[in-house]
């Protein structure tokens, strides 16, 4: 669950840590502008994300889904739509994207962007092939496939039947067999991950009548039953945008742990990173031991940025995110995709966004 203006400028990306590495990447030969069908994934794909560096003129937010390898080379482009996507996920064979997508301008400002409601759709880059999971009249977002690929497991606000909070929800890769998970009137779960042995399913979870609300992590199994709690991390820093805790758990290669993002700073006068706060990444045991959270954007000293949708890659020696950083002198700044270490070291930013141009969002 993410922001409509931390603008999305902070989920503005979305890296996706692919496989380990791979030969060599090819560039599209294919025009930047118009419709059609998706490029396969190029060998040497190890990072997918979304960014607005080919907007058309006359929607200059709107993005498309690329790849690139694990330095930030080799970017080829792989959607070539009229939608605008948002967070999005690959399964284990790298032949299917689940992405959310919003094709109809259906909120202020004109033109599509983060504020737009979404479905979930499946991309086949082996045929070429799109279809929708979701019906355009609710709003829906997900990036997780289980680990065979089957399924996809998401969160959606039923808004053609009125209803008003965000359950969990698994489908079918081919649109069949929808189950709830979760039906929650006073609750909003979200942010959902599937473990890699497929035993459990990671979400962030807030309690509307808790005395103190915010977003805690917690697991179920992939029925839906046996909620656990993961980690609290105790009131937190609300934003405009958002409720205090934690957000976009993902799961390490060996699920022992995951990592997620959370508001530490947020100055109401004059927000930091163009009105987002500071986010910091975290860390914590899967099994929910953790007392207190690994701050690893405080280790890792980058910890004046707005740090967004972590995830391992597949060897777990890389944690990649997106970072919105609003730097003096102005110029400086920045919305990115970055990598570092487990640990929090070792930062190293991996793409370079023109002005008024966005790289983001990770699984």
């Amino acid at each position: 669950m993410r922001v409509a203006l931390r603008p999305r400028l902070v989920r503005i990306m979305a890296a996706i840590a692919i496989a380990a590495s791979m030969p060599c990447c090819r560039e599209s030969g294919r025009g930047a502008d118009g419709g059609g069908p998706p490029d396969y994934l190029p060998p040497c794909a190890q990072i997918l994300f979304v960014s607005n560096k080919d907007a058309p003129p006359g929607d200059p937010r709107r993005t498309e889904i690329y790849s690139m390898d694990a330095t930030g080379g080799n970017v080829a482009r792989i959607t070539y739509s009229v939608c605008h996507h948002f967070i999005l996920g690959v399964d284990a064979s790298h032949r299917y994207i689940v992405a959310s997508r919003a094709e109809t301008d259906t909120d202020a400002p004109a033109g599509l962007g983060d504020e737009d409601r979404r479905s979930i759709w499946i991309i086949d880059l082996a045929d070429g092939l799109e279809w929708r999971l979701t019906s355009q009249l609710d709003h829906a977002e997900g990036r997780t496939f289980s680990p065979d690929g089957e399924w996809v497991v998401f969160s959606m606000k039923l808004a053609s039947q009125g209803e008003d909070q965000m359950d969990l929800y698994k489908i079918r890769r081919d649109g069949a067999d929808l189950a709830r998970l979760t039906n929650t009137l006073t609750c909003i779960e979200s942010d959902a991950a599937w473990s890699h042995d497929g035993s459990r399913i990671a979400y962030a979870f807030l309690d509307g009548l808790a005395a103190d609300p915010r977003f805690v992590l917690n697991t179920m199994a992939p029925d839906g039953t046996d909620i656990r709690l993961v980690y609290d991390g105790g009131p937190g820093v609300a934003t405009a945008a958002f409720p205090p805790g934690n957000f976009d758990p993902a799961w390490s290669p060996d699920d022992q742990w995951i990592v997620f993002e959370r508001a530490v700073q947020y100055t109401s006068a004059d927000p930091e990173n163009f009105g987002s706060g500071i986010w910091h990444i975290q860390k914590v045991r899967s099994d929910g031991s953790t007392a207190i959270a690994l701050d690893l954007s405080a280790a890792g000293g980058h910890s004046d940025r707005a740090e967004y949708l972590p995830s391992f890659s597949a060897d777990g020696t890389r944690i990649v995110f997106g970072a919105v950083c609003e730097a003096n002198p102005l110029d400086q700044s920045f919305v990115d995709i970055l990598s570092m270490a487990p640990d929090g070291a070792g930062l190293v930013r991996l793409t370079f966004a023109q002005p008024n141009k966005s790289n983001m969002y990770p699984v």
